[in-house]
């Protein structure tokens, strides 16, 4: 479904229905099993999208002055983990020629997780590259899980959303506000967000760049990230050597989708999540920071993100290894 336009109130009329969401009928499995499944698969979502929510909010793109960088393509591969087990696997590619930039990231589910929600995706960015910034034109997300697919399509200008595209329409709880036109503005998609400028502004540090918040629109929900700069330092692993920040994510939910339960709704920042940490790696080929790990503490468990692999120069995104 698409929406525009708001009505006299603000709102994107048509976006969202407030009845009960349905079901994954499968006929192989009992009442009782798919019960079970349920929620399992509800607690588990709690604890892993707060933590995801924030890793993906961090990664945007800021907006530091300075000259653009040389043609480049990056390659990094991702670890899920959730209370130490298994949960899914990911692969950033980003690809910057002159002025344009296209980036991609691919994701499913690993180990047992596998067994209870077969969940897998794409999200892809395009826009304009210039001056160390990204500048989103257009953001797709598919996702699917089992039965069930998600579609958004988001048109941007200079950070402005003027196209939104949902289907199937939210279903929003009583608690959860909807996304309206003023959640429309400053704000960036969380996939042209994946990558932190490194080119320094006047008076600016590399550890200066964790300290901001971040508007981040995603077309499912809206929400403010603020990054808080922890430590700096160095590594070498899986293809990286580098330089290092770490930023501590506080995540505020603002709008849509933005939680399981009154406790999550409430715009309470870091709701259901004790703490966030990312840390960053400075990639020098094309003067950017991406994703080397993130750590956080939910109610539910530990969730972890750890680089299992990293490429830059020659390989070319969507190219198989």
């Amino acid at each position: 479904m698409r929406f525009a336009r708001p009505d006299d109130g603000g709102r994107f009329a048509g976006n969202v229905s407030r009845t009960p969401s349905g079901s994954d009928n499968d006929s192989s499995l009992s009442f009782v099993q798919r019960v079970r499944r349920k929620a399992l698969e509800l607690r588990v979502s709690r604890a892993i999208r707060p933590a995801l929510s924030g890793l993906g909010a961090c990664w945007v793109s800021l907006a530091i002055s300075g000259t653009a960088a040389a043609d480049g393509d990056i390659r990094a591969s991702y670890a899920i983990a959730f209370a130490g087990l298994p949960f899914a696997n990911a692969t950033l590619d980003l690809a910057v020629r002159g002025s344009v930039y296209t980036a991609r990231v691919t994701y499913r589910t690993a180990g047992p997780t596998r067994l209870l929600s077969d969940a897998a995706g794409v999200a892809t960015s395009d826009g304009a590259y210039k001056g160390g910034r990204l500048t989103p034109a257009v953001f797709n997300l598919d996702h699917r899980n089992g039965r069930r697919r998600q579609k958004v399509a988001l048109g941007m200008a200079d950070g402005v959303v003027r196209t939104m595209t949902v289907d199937p329409p939210l279903v929003l709880t009583s608690d959860q506000p909807p996304i309206e036109a003023k959640h429309l503005s400053a704000i960036a998609d969380p996939l042209s967000a994946l990558i932190i400028s490194a080119v320094r502004g006047e008076g600016k540090t590399e550890s200066g760049a964790c300290d901001r918040t971040l508007s981040i629109l995603d077309g499912l929900r809206r929400y403010d990230v603020r990054l808080e700069p922890q430590a700096t330092g160095s590594t070498t692993q899986k293809g990286f050597s580098g330089p290092t920040t770490i930023c501590r994510v506080v995540l505020k939910p603002l709008a849509g989708l933005i939680g399981g339960g009154r406790e999550t709704n409430s715009g309470v920042a870091n709701a259901g999540v004790s703490q966030i940490d990312v840390t960053f790696g400075r990639i020098n080929v094309l003067d950017l920071h991406i994703p080397m790990s993130l750590q956080a503490r939910t109610q539910y468990g530990a969730v972890s993100v750890t680089l299992t692999e990293f490429a830059d120069g020659d390989q070319k995104p969507g190219t198989p290894r």
